[in-house]
C-alpha cells in the first residue's frame, strides 16, 4: 500500500467505506493496525468508523493528533477517519510516517462553499496516493464532487451529525444551488462563489 493514501470528495462519496475495507484487508493479512476518528464525531458513543452503508471498524476518538500519536505507537497500519476535523493532524502524519506507519485517512476535502478544508491541502500533498471519490448528484444523478448546504442550513462551517442539511451535487448542479441562496439573500449583484483556489 502507497502511504499516506487518502480518499477523499464529498459526502455520501464512499471514502469511509474505501478507509475501512483497507483496514479490514490489513486485519486479515494479520497486520497490527490502529483506527482513529474524532472524538467530536462520535455523536452515539459508538468506539468506530462507520460508514452510511453500515460498515464498522473498531476505532479510537480523539481529539488532536498529539492523543492520536499516543495510541499508534504499537501499530503498522494507521487508520483515520474525517481526518479534517482532528487538530494537529497534520504533523501527526508527518511523525508516523517518520516511524515509517502505513497511513490511509479519509477525509471532506472541501466544506460545502467550495473552499479547502485547512489542513487537507497539506495532507494531499504529503499523499502518495489520492482516491477521490464521487458522490451522486442529487440533481442530476452525474458524479458529484461538492458538498452543497441546503438553504435552511445552520450557519457554522462546520456541522456534525447534521447529514439532513446536506446533499451531493456536480458543480454545475452546485453553483446554481449557490446562485439561487446569493438571489435569496438579495446578493443579486455577486457572480458568482465558486471553490477557492490555493494561493
Amino acid at each position: 500500500m502507497r502511504s499516506p493514501l487518502v480518499y477523499c470528495g464529498p459526502m455520501w462519496g464512499g471514502k469511509t467505506e474505501g478507509l475501512i475495507s483497507r483496514l479490514v484487508r490489513a486485519r486479515i493479512q494479520k497486520v497490527r493496525v490502529a483506527a482513529f476518528t474524532p472524538a467530536i464525531n462520535t455523536r452515539d458513543g459508538e468506539a468506530c468508523i462507520r460508514s452510511h452503508s453500515g460498515a464498522s471498524f473498531p476505532a479510537v476518538p480523539v481529539q488532536s493528533g498529539e492523543e492520536l500519536l499516543e495510541h499508534a505507537d504499537q501499530a503498522d497500519v494507521v487508520g483515520i477517519d474525517e481526518a479534517f476535523m482532528i487538530s494537529g493532524i497534520v504533523e501527526a502524519v508527518r511523525e508516523l510516517n517518520d516511524r515509517r506507519k502505513k497511513i490511509v485517512m479519509a477525509t471532506l476535502d472541501m466544506d460545502s462553499e467550495g473552499k479547502v478544508w485547512e489542513p487537507v491541502g497539506h495532507l494531499l500533498g504529503m499523499a502518495e496516493e489520492i482516491v477521490k471519490c464521487p458522490a451522486v448528484c442529487s440533481v442530476c444523478k452525474h458524479d458529484a464532487y461538492y458538498t452543497f448546504r441546503l438553504p435552511d442550513a445552520p450557519s457554522e462551517r462546520l456541522l456534525v451529525g447534521a447529514g439532513d442539511f446536506y446533499e451531493p451535487r456536480c458543480y454545475p448542479c452546485w453553483e446554481e444551488g449557490q446562485r439561487e441562496k446569493r438571489i435569496a439573500r438579495g446578493q443579486q449583484h455577486l457572480f458568482r462563489t465558486g471553490p477557492e483556489l490555493p494561493g
